[in-house]
């Protein structure tokens, strides 16, 4: 009888044992609450001692080499990422719209038109007190941007912000978060859909103008859901977060802080070093479409395999001084190690959620720049409008930020920075 590729794979990882394996990693490692506080040692034990690692526990391979890592990420033959609205069901969720061209355009047109107005409109409520940088500054502005994107009205930013985090945190197949995620998700749809069926000024300049006309036979419920599938994909997470970490890492760094007030040019390259030292997303989930054998292992059809970005970009065989954050860094150059050059925009390091390896160009000339530009743009922006307008802030108190996240799978973000300010905003 001819062996089946299931029963192949099960005998080959039968015979793998605990004397195989260089360095002993505690099963579910990920799962433990040091691991969730700060994942770097354990990353570093599994970079330093496989090129692919299998936890039997959580029955995921992991990979931690800056070279794997990006190859993985860029092989689209072998391995795919599944959609993040999929926690939901399809009663939910409707249909991804970003490769639309009216949608695409409207989301890119808005983050451009936007960005700067939000950021000084947040810069002009922000206490000049002591006061906390994240909750007065970091999410309204991300919130405040994405509803101008969608065509949220300004009364309703607050509302449409509880329900957008609710939503957020629900992913992760928790299920006392994923219940509440369901009823905000339910109240959103019905949000949007009553927008829809006010908005009669259809010039698709917002995503709502845009994804109406492009589901013209679809009912304003449909349309709703789509919106919302959209925004889910859009993966806002990466320009909150990334904003909260840089001027966590700022102010707990303040000589690297003083070399940006001296070179305010240097803002984008310390926002690029900032997901490159403290990633928000700090790994990019692939599951295999066929047995593939990889780094030595034989990894079966549908495995799930865990790239993680937090172990790659601090590999010391790619970065010197890898766990030092330094906006003035050579090391952080538009080269792969491998010889290839990044036409999508990325300078070395990985970026889950924005910056696959593309073929496209980060700022092509007949469509809008890429999620990776587009980001990096409203979060410069947003810094520099608010470095801009602070007249030397520091950090109040005793209290020592940290970045860190809240559960397996979360996002690991500066959520708590309270700073006082030398002189006040302008």
């Amino acid at each position: 009888m001819i062996e089946t590729n299931t029963e192949r794979c099960y005998e080959v990882h039968q015979r793998q044992t605990q004397k195989d394996i260089p360095a002993v990693i505690p099963p579910g490692f990920a799962l433990q609450s040091e691991f969730i506080a700060d994942p770097y040692p354990m990353l570093a034990r599994l970079r330093d001692n496989y090129s692919c690692f299998r936890d039997w526990y959580t029955n995921a391979y992991w990979v931690t080499r800056y070279d794997e890592v990006t190859s993985l990420m860029a092989d689209e033959v072998n391995f795919t990422t599944r959609p993040r609205r999929s926690t939901y069901s399809t009663d939910l969720t409707g249909c991804d719209l970003r490769d639309e061209p009216l949608v695409r355009d409207a989301i890119g047109r808005g983050m451009q038109e936007h960005t700067e107005s939000a950021a000084r409109e947040m810069v002009d409520n922000f206490s000049p007190a002591e006061a906390d940088l994240i909750e007065g500054y970091v999410k309204p502005f991300t919130v405040r941007l994405l509803a101008r994107i969608i065509g949220i009205s300004d009364r309703q930013i607050g509302r449409f912000g509880d329900l957008w985090q609710t939503i957020q945190d629900g992913i992760g197949w928790h299920h006392g978060r994923e219940d509440a995620g369901v009823r905000a998700m339910t109240e959103l749809n019905e949000l949007v859909s009553q927008l829809l069926s006010t908005h009669t000024s259809y010039t698709n300049q917002d995503l709502l103008s845009a994804a109406r006309a492009s589901r013209v036979d679809a009912t304003e419920h449909a349309v709703a859901r789509d919106i919302t599938a959209t925004l889910l994909e859009l993966d806002s997470r990466t320009l909150e977060g990334s904003l909260a970490n840089l001027f966590c890492l700022l102010l707990t760094h303040p000589d690297q802080l003083e070399i940006l007030y001296e070179d305010p040019d240097l803002v984008l390259r310390a926002w690029q070093e900032t997901l490159r030292h403290s990633p928000p997303l700090t790994e990019s989930h692939l599951y295999a479409v066929r047995e593939v054998e990889r780094f030595g292992r034989l990894i079966p059809t549908g495995s799930l395999v865990i790239c993680s970005a937090a172990a790659a970009n601090r590999d010391p065989a790619i970065f010197d001084e890898p766990n030092r954050f330094n906006i003035t860094r050579k090391d952080l150059a538009y080269r792969e190690p491998r010889g290839q050059f990044r036409i999508d925009g990325l300078p070395a390091g990985v970026a889950p959620g924005l910056a696959p390896l593309s073929k496209m160009s980060a700022r092509p000339a007949n469509r809008p720049p890429s999620a990776y530009a587009l980001t990096a743009d409203a979060a410069v922006t947003a810094a520099t409008v608010l470095l801009d307008s602070c007249k030397g802030f520091h950090l109040a108190g005793s209290d020592q930020p940290c970045i860190k996240g809240r559960w397996p799978g979360d996002s690991r973000i500066c959520r708590r920075l309270v700073i006082e300010l030398g002189d006040s905003l302008d």
